[in-house]
């Protein structure tokens, strides 16, 4: 019987035992790494959506007064936009830039890109801005009960006259692109209108009566598609029977947001429309509706009767996020950087989209208008008697 052999062991020489040292340390030191990084990433997680404040400080006061009911505030450029019923004015943290006053007893506003427009509400005026001042005073041919503008200048309003609505459009040089008209006793109200970013596309909203059933249909144009009236239309939805739709509104994506008393329709609009998630169960008395670019927040009536109302925000996928009740006794709400700023009279408080309740502040001033300054600790408002810039802490 052959014998067996036997491998000699040969222990490993100094050199390798450091080699392997080195490699058990670099492995070791990316494990801790990996952890630290999980636990730093956690603990500023934790931080950003659980922390909260109990007082705020006075970053800059403007001398930018007579705010009332009507004024909006905005984001604009580097800026804010002020529009209010004395005019128009441009403003940033280190004073006003430029302003223009002219009366108006009920003004409705729209921003894109670099351009602002405001109007009215039931003039036939559209004041057209950029950061520079006023780009040009566009008169359109019928009263105007709502206004879009696009990036590129271009105004979408709706309108009316009579018995008929109409959807004007015009260039920044006020040049006629297209003009819509239908009437009411066979297309129904015009409720609202949204124009995408791009201009190019457009969605409409009526209302109107079929065999004594009150309902709604939304309407998809698209500008690049035949030559005016019918044939720019891609797409109709007139599924919301005894529904009142209110709002439509271009989110990111090539979404369409539709809102009405008891439905909510995501559409994706970047080809032929189709609905992307669609409740037409709301069953809620909508009392305040906000948008940002990726989240419909609104405020309605507690049906539960748990609380005064409860606090809603969905995503782009129709989906609810967020659904909280308060006793608070509101005006408005906007959201801010990391959620959404209830206020009333003096008094606001701010909710994370997670629910936590971030403050409840009682300002100086009677609140008439607030906006966020890109994060969830700094606020721009404006009252009766200046505008300020807070920082929450």
């Amino acid at each position: 019987m052959p014998e067996k052999k036997h491998r000699k062991h040969i222990p490993p020489s100094a050199g390798q035992y450091s080699i392997n040292r080195k490699r058990r340390r670099k492995r070791l030191t990316i494990i801790l790494t990996i952890v630290a990084v999980i636990l730093l990433g956690a603990g500023a997680f934790a931080y950003f959506y659980f922390r909260t404040f109990d007082n705020f400080s006075v970053v800059t006061s403007l001398d930018l007064a007579n705010a009332d009911e009507q004024t909006i505030i905005v984001p604009y450029n580097r800026g804010f936009m002020r529009c209010s019923c004395e005019g128009v004015t441009y403003f940033d943290k280190k004073g006003i830039l430029w302003a223009e006053s002219f009366e108006m007893t009920q003004p409705v506003t729209a921003s894109c890109g670099s351009y602002f427009a405001a109007a009215d509400m039931k003039g036939k005026d559209v004041y057209l801005y950029d950061v520079s001042g006023l780009c040009n005073r566009v008169t359109l041919g019928h009263p105007i009960t709502d206004l879009e503008v696009s990036e590129q200048g271009v105004i979408a309003a709706a309108t009316s006259e009579s018995d008929s609505n109409f959807i004007e459009v015009v260039d920044k040089d006020g040049n006629e692109l297209v003009t819509a008209k239908s009437v009411f006793s066979s297309s129904g109200y015009l409720t609202d209108i949204a124009l995408s970013n791009d201009g190019s596309k457009l969605v409409a909203l009526y209302v109107y009566v079929s065999e004594g059933t009150l309902e709604s249909k939304a309407v998809f144009y698209d500008f690049s598609h035949g030559n005016g009236g019918e044939d720019m239309v891609v797409g109709g939805f007139n599924q919301y029977q005894g529904t009142i739709l209110t709002t439509a509104k271009f989110m990111s994506g090539g979404k369409v947001c539709v809102v009405g008393d008891n439905a909510l329709t995501i559409y994706n609009f970047q080809g032929t429309p189709s609905i992307v998630a669609e409740n037409l169960s709301l069953d809620v008395q909508i009392q305040n509706l906000f948008f940002d670019e990726r989240h419909i927040g609104m405020i309605a009536e507690d049906e539960m009767n748990e609380h005064s109302y409860v606090l809603k925000i969905y995503n782009l996928q129709g989906k609810e996020i967020l659904n909280r009740g308060f006793d608070f006794a509101f005006n408005k709400a906007t959201f801010t950087g990391g959620g959404v700023v209830v206020y009333s009279a003096n008094d606001l408080e701010m909710f994370s989209y997670t629910g936590v309740q971030k403050c409840s502040l009682t300002l100086d001033e009677r609140i008439m208008a607030i906006c966020t300054c890109g994060n969830e600790r700094d606020l721009v408002y404006g009252s009766a008697v200046d505008t300020e810039f807070i920082r929450l802490k």
